[in-house]
């Protein structure tokens, strides 16, 4: 008998393990068809974002400044004029180590976050909201195959929501022992925290934007509905405990010192994201259920409802973030549970998931737009780093996680009262709703593989280079008269072939960019006027179409 818990546990992780493997194949499933040969994104953004992870490459081989790429060539702190991809690079440097290309370790990068996401979604389901083992996974399960990240998988600093739940447990671990006044955890986990979110933060900065603005919300949801016994035994724990805490808090402070330091300056360089290009991206009410046109269950409604009220919304859209119509619906029902007192929940358990509910209402409202109206305008001029996100719609990948969570609350509590066939038909639909026929695959392994390998090693005297012509082929019907289209090639030929190059494109791009394409009549004036005002020497010409090199005209 002694061995039965045992053997219990051992077989939950074997289930845990083997959803783990089945999510991930269904969410690479095209991937994984292909042979590896398609991968998410194109070659614009996902080879900047390529780019930036071999810089970590660099880096830790000892060839690169921590906070100086090898494009934008000689500026100091390139690396700021975008995410920084911090996590992502370390573990590209392990997957180039086991002897991945740059574009497979790329891809393997993001399946590794999707792990990362299922494991710590499970984690936090079990240990902060008590939900049973099954509830819990399939919410990790849910959240890891999430329709609005499959069809937004082209912009790769996304997948950094899978650190989401991670720093989640991690605040929920430190805030459990400083209740229970065991010190020596509560600064085991504090640490994790604090240090876990400054490399969050340094990996992509939405979502840890997202997790401090929501995270404060909760916060003061919490004091709002915890009731005054608990807001006491927590003032009365956060004095007994103001060493440790100042402790961690001057922690916290130095973890986030690299980062002020990088993009503070650029943010002042160049004043962030306007708000006309912000508006367009801030979702409507129906982009609150924009699952894709080629969503396997509600395509049809999405199409419907785009005919009747904008017909001509575009099939592809940033703004294309929504959750399926089933998951709302049992989120909506938790509300209503929650509201009508949490059944037979704990008080503590239910005040923390009425928080959780009121963080999601509030905040999602304040991202939406009607007619040009939108409660974002007041984060948007007052808050610090709100210019930074452009594409608000974004956050509803973020509630992603929550309102998973409340779902699977409801549905802990409560399904057992409901007949078994009809809790498997609602977890099945709730599986299937997720599900897209349409995956941004636009990235040929083998092609660009091939391009980066036929450049040839530069001339001895080359110090640094530009490009000279750019690639005229269209694999996907991609532009080729486009500023992306030689910047984002020599970003990746510097970072592989560790010599830097002048080009570059990011989300802010330094002072004297040359921003026009080889063979305009004012790109070479472009060029080397930014050479003679960086100081650049021993600059040379990469030829993309013929691979060759040359001197500098």
């Amino acid at each position: 008998m002694a061995g039965a818990p045992g053997r219990g546990a051992m077989r939950r992780a074997l289930v845990v393990g083997l959803a783990a493997v089945l999510a991930l194949g269904l969410f690479f499933r095209h991937q994984i068809g292909n042979g590896f040969t398609l991968l998410l994104g194109d070659r614009h953004d996902a080879v900047i974002e390529l780019a930036i992870l071999e810089h970590w490459v660099n880096v830790l081989a000892g060839r690169s400044a921590w906070d100086r790429t090898d494009y934008f060539f000689p500026v100091p702190g390139t690396l700021g004029y975008n995410d920084g991809y911090l996590l992502f690079g370390l573990l590209q440097a392990g997957f180039r180590a086991a002897g991945a290309d740059p574009f497979l370790g790329g891809e393997l990068v993001n399946a590794t976050m999707r792990l990362i996401g299922f494991l710590g979604t499970y984690a936090l389901g079990r240990r902060a909201f008590g939900l049973g083992w099954g509830w819990a996974l399939l919410g990790a399960v849910l959240f890891t195959i999430s329709n609005n990240l499959f069809i937004r998988g082209n912009h790769a600093q996304l997948f950094s929501v899978g650190l989401v739940p991670v720093v989640g447990l991690l605040l929920h671990g430190m805030l459990a022992a400083l209740l229970q006044r065991r010190w020596g955890a509560m600064l085991l986990w504090g640490a994790g925290f604090a240090l876990g979110f400054a490399a969050v933060l340094m990996t992509g900065f939405y979502m840890a934007w997202y997790c401090a603005w929501f995270g404060g919300t909760l916060f003061l949801a919490w004091l709002l509905v915890a009731g005054p016994p608990a807001r006491r035994r927590l003032w009365e724990a956060i004095r007994a405990g103001a060493w440790p805490l100042a402790g961690l808090a001057l922690l916290a402070v130095a973890a986030e010192i690299p980062f002020l330091l990088l993009y503070l300056p650029k943010a002042a360089e160049t004043g962030m994201h306007p708000w006309a290009d912000v508006l367009k991206h801030v979702p409507s009410l129906l982009d609150i259920i924009h699952v894709g046109e080629a969503n396997w269950l509600w395509g049809w409604l999405v199409r419907a409802l785009n005919g009747a009220f904008r017909p001509s919304f575009p099939f592809w859209s940033e703004l294309m973030t929504g959750m399926p119509p089933l998951l709302l619906l049992v989120f909506a029902a938790a509300l209503v549970w929650l509201w009508r007192g949490g059944g037979e929940a704990p008080p503590a358990r239910v005040a923390l998931l009425r928080a959780l509910a009121i963080a999601v209402l509030v905040t999602w409202a304040l991202t939406l737009q009607v007619g040009g109206v939108t409660g974002w305008s007041l984060f948007y001029r007052f808050v610090p780093g709100a210019k930074a996100a452009r594409v608000v719609a974004r956050y509803q990948i973020f509630l992603t996680l929550p309102v998973v969570v409340l779902a699977m609350a409801v549905l802990s509590a409560e399904a057992r009262r409901l007949p078994r066939l009809a809790v498997a038909a609602l977890c099945t639909l709730l599986l299937a709703e997720q599900l897209n026929a349409h995956a941004p695959l636009f990235l040929d392994r083998p092609l660009e593989a091939g391009r980066l390998a036929a450049v040839p090693p530069p001339p001895p005297a080359c110090q640094a280079f530009y490009v000279s012509a750019a690639r005229r082929e269209s694999r996907f019907g991609e532009e080729v008269d486009n500023p992306y289209n030689h910047n984002t090639e020599a970003m990746l030929v510097a970072a592989v072939r560790h010599l830097p190059t002048i080009n570059g494109i990011s989300t802010f791009n330094p002072p004297l960019w040359p921003e026009a394409n080889p063979g305009d009549a004012d790109y070479l004036p472009q060029v080397r006027a930014y050479a003679a005002h960086w100081g650049v020497t021993g600059l040379c010409a990469l030829d993309l179409q013929r691979f060759t090199w040359s001197e500098a005209d």
